[in-house]
């Protein structure tokens, strides 16, 4: 079952996020609507504000005065409903049906859908009745239409939104019923009736693990290692995986993909059942995986390689593929990646608790359900482990759940209170805002005259990794971190203390507290076991005001994950195209899986933010199949970048005419190559770094849609023959955003020229022999034609 890539958050749909407008609310504790105010079109800066007025705020001397316009902060509402609580679900649902039925934007939908004007009324109104009646609430119903995924929101989700896709599921799983057929038959027309059954079937979706045969023949068994971060939960994973005879590893990024295949291919990774008294060399203390180095037990990942245990490991993720042996028999892959197909002795899952994720975690569903693997291990946090059970309760496959304890306690420390010169050696800052965390670079380094690397979500993974290595290097003279919560995942970082810069974050909308998930994760980077002389991690805050915030959500206990996610795939948006009308666009088409698909409670669909996008590719409907659309949307593409959208056009409308895309023409007249060689001429010509926020943007920008024609050409290396060009220019671009990233800092003077050539991850001299994709159509080419010269000369009988 093939699954879209980044799709975003379903229950902010675009058609009800109207600007300059209040939305109305339902909440259960106040069934009366919640007016809120969406953020306004007025262009306002997020980026905090040095203030040397002395009127401002009275301030130590010598220390940096501090003031920022925050916005107000807004408090999510919530259903606040509990799947234990029957009444309190029936009494919402039977409170709110009428004002649901009233909304526009569900009459519009249900248009969309080919339900006629005249016909949408008279079912709503027979629906509203039938739900006050009671006929929809007794015990049948409730577990017939799966009434208790109303108390299954996320914190993410808006009320009005999420109980709109619950409504609209209840009204198709209760018009296309056969038991009600001749009611509904009774006020609107048995054609409309057809198609609201079609459409009901063709998106159904009860039973997802049927979907994966090969795993259903065969009873699994599945190792959960969950536990908070620094407990080192995947060590025993990791172990298995060395030592197993064919086995992948899967994990969220890059980056980990990329260490698991070079620590395998160097021996660096102990193979379980390895005696203590064999290994002589210390652990890998730069390993970003969370393993446990306290242990009496020999430590999984190790400093230095042995050949007795390197093992012949692949490399695939969605940008690259790295052929150690054509015959290895060991994996290591991004989520996405995986295959199914395949079958393993073992395989390893890391980030279980993504299976929840928005944007991404269909992939950690499919994984779960789908791998064809006899052992399976899931790292993660504890949140996932009721969800895993629910969906295992369907595979009938063993489960074994293993805990782990923190090796190193995590404390609060008291607040900085504003001050950047009590910014110390070993913190690492975080904020949640590009321009913030450039503020706060230049910031500490003018008080405390310490560099700061910079680590955030914009930057691309070898750019991450190499300024995580110079705060890790103590001779490096990056003795700070300021970052993004891209920290909590993915990086080895030797963080002594954690510093919140803030405890929200805008979420598109407004600004929101951080969940307790977002909170503890990042807090749980301080104190890595192993690799600091402290004893514990250490977590505060810049402002004393939100110190009693992270106080009071360290001390709660994680909340269980609320659903699975499902994302569309090619099979069922097919089905789904067919059941709507005609002219149904590609909106309506993942509308259809979000609104009406029927699943099991534990389940939810989950569709991109998907509009920009969506709206473009439709455009070239004529054109494009709907699986090439998909495709599209499928890709890392940056659809809401407003900088990107006239490239993003070309790249489609070249590929719709032309099936053929060249990298070269596909940038000539853009300024992505051009400001590459500018910054590049200013690297051989200026003494010391320079650069500005802007042309690190444009660099920023460019590896982004060099990694998304790599991604496309991976997948269609016909249409997009010149990946050769892109392996070329990403190296480039990576050593310019590294100079543009030490130059962005505006007070370095003259005197301050020394600066650092580290080179990231994909300039680096590889450690590992390997072959890419690219490199083995080339030699495949080659033996091709040679075997035809050879045929040419000798003659077919004797070549």
């Amino acid at each position: 079952m093939t699954l879209l890539n980044a799709l975003a958050v379903a229950s902010r749909c675009q058609n009800s996020l109207l600007f300059n407008r209040s939305e109305q609310w339902l909440t259960s504790k106040n069934p009366l609507y919640v007016a809120r105010r969406f953020r306004t079109s007025k262009k306002t800066s997020k980026r905090p504000v040095l203030h040397n007025n002395g009127g401002f705020q009275k301030q130590r001397p010598g220390a940096p005065s501090y003031k920022r316009d925050r916005p107000a902060v807004v408090e999510r509402p919530r259903l606040n409903l509990s799947s234990d609580d029957r009444p309190g679900i029936i009494k919402y649902f039977e409170e709110n049906v009428q004002r649901w039925s009233e909304q526009k934007i569900l009459h519009s939908r249900l248009s969309s859908f080919g339900i006629p004007e005249e016909d949408i009324r008279p079912l709503l109104k027979l629906f509203v009745s039938e739900v006050l009646s009671g006929k929809l609430s007794d015990h049948v119903a409730y577990d017939k239409y799966t009434l208790d995924r109303f108390a299954r929101s996320t914190p993410e989700d808006l009320p009005q939104t999420y109980s709109d896709i619950v409504y609209t599921g209840i009204l198709y799983a209760w018009a296309a019923d056969s038991a009600t057929r001749h009611a509904v038959e009774s006020v609107i027309a048995p054609t409309t009736s057809f198609c609201i059954r079609r459409l009901f079937h063709a998106a159904r979706l009860e039973h997802p693990a049927d979907d994966y045969l090969e795993a259903r023949r065969t009873r699994r068994k599945i190792i959960m290692h969950v536990g908070p971060t620094n407990s080192g939960k995947t060590h025993h994973a990791l172990r298995a995986l060395a030592a197993a005879p064919t086995g992948v590893y899967a994990g969220p990024l890059r980056l980990l993909a990329h260490e698991i295949w070079e620590r395998l291919n160097l021996g660096q990774i102990v193979p379980a059942g390895v005696e203590e008294d064999t290994i002589h060399t210390p652990p890998a203390l730069d390993s970003a995986f969370d393993v446990d180095v306290a242990s009496a037990t020999p430590p999984a990942v190790r400093s230095q390689g042995n050949p007795k245990f390197a093992r012949a490991c692949n490399m695939i993720t969605g940008e690259e593929h790295k052929v150690v042996d054509p015959e290895a028999t060991l994996e290591s892959a991004t989520v996405e990646m995986l295959s199914m197909a395949k079958k393993y002795d073992l395989a390893v899952i890391d980030e279980i608790q993504m299976i929840a994720d928005v944007g991404r975690g269909f992939a950690w569903t499919a994984a779960v359900l789908g791998i064809n693997a006899k052992e399976v291990h899931l790292c993660g946090e504890e949140t996932a482990v009721p969800i895993v059970q629910a969906l295992l309760a369907e595979t009938h496959d063993e489960l074994e759940v293993r805990r782990y304890k923190r090796l190193t306690p995590l404390k609060v420390d008291k607040s900085i209170d504003k001050d950047f010169r009590k910014v110390q050696k070993g913190d690492c800052v975080v904020s949640f805002s590009r321009n913030s965390i450039f503020w706060l670079k230049r910031s500490i380094e003018k008080a405390t005259g310490m560099k700061c690397a910079v680590v955030y979500g914009k930057l691309p993974p070898e750019i991450r990794s190499g300024q995580a290595d110079l705060f890790n290097d103590p001779n490096s003279g990056y003795d700070v971190i300021v970052g993004s919560d891209a920290i909590g995942m993915g990086l080895n970082l030797k963080i002594r203390r954690i510093v919140f810069e803030s405890v929200n974050k805008f979420d598109g909308e407004v600004l929101r507290p951080l969940s307790i998930s977002q909170t503890k994760q990042i807090a749980g980077r301080a104190g890595r076991y192993g690799m600091l002389q402290e004893q514990s991690g250490l977590a505060t805050t810049f402002l004393p005001e939100d110190l009693s915030f992270l106080e009071q959500v360290l001390a709660k206990p994680f909340e269980p994950l609320p659903a699975a996610i499902l994302g569309p795939g090619f099979q069922s948006s097919r089905q789904i195209a067919r059941a709507l009308p005609a002219s149904a666009s590609l909106r309506t088409i993942y509308d259809a899986h979000i609104y009406v698909s029927k699943t099991r409670p534990h389940y939810r669909y989950s569709s991109a933010n998907i509009a920009t996008g969506a709206d473009i590719l439709d455009q070239y409907s004529d054109l494009l199949a709907l699986e090439d659309r998909i495709t599209f949307l499928l890709a890392p593409a940056p659809w809401r970048d407003l900088d990107c959208t006239d490239f993003l056009r070309k790249l489609i409308k070249t590929y719709a005419e032309d099936l053929s895309v060249g990298v070269k023409a596909l940038f000539h007249g853009t300024n992505y190559l051009e400001n590459l060689i500018a910054v590049e001429n200013q690297m051989s010509t200026l003494p010391y770094p320079k650069s500005d926020d802007k042309t690190l943007s444009s660099l920023e920008l460019f590896h982004k849609l060099l990694g998304l024609y790599a991604w496309l050409a991976f997948r269609n290396p016909v249409a997009y023959h010149e990946p050769e060009v892109v392996d070329e220019w990403k190296p480039r671009v990576e050593r310019a955003m590294l100079w543009a990233l030490q130059g962005i800092t505006r007070h370095l003077t003259r005197t301050q020229r020394n600066i650092d050539n580290t080179p990231p991850v994909a300039a680096m001299t590889h450690r590992v022999e390997f072959k890419t994709a690219g490199d083995l159509r080339k030699q495949k080419k080659a033996e091709a034609l040679l075997k035809k010269e050879t045929r040419e000369r000798l003659g077919p009988v004797l070549a």
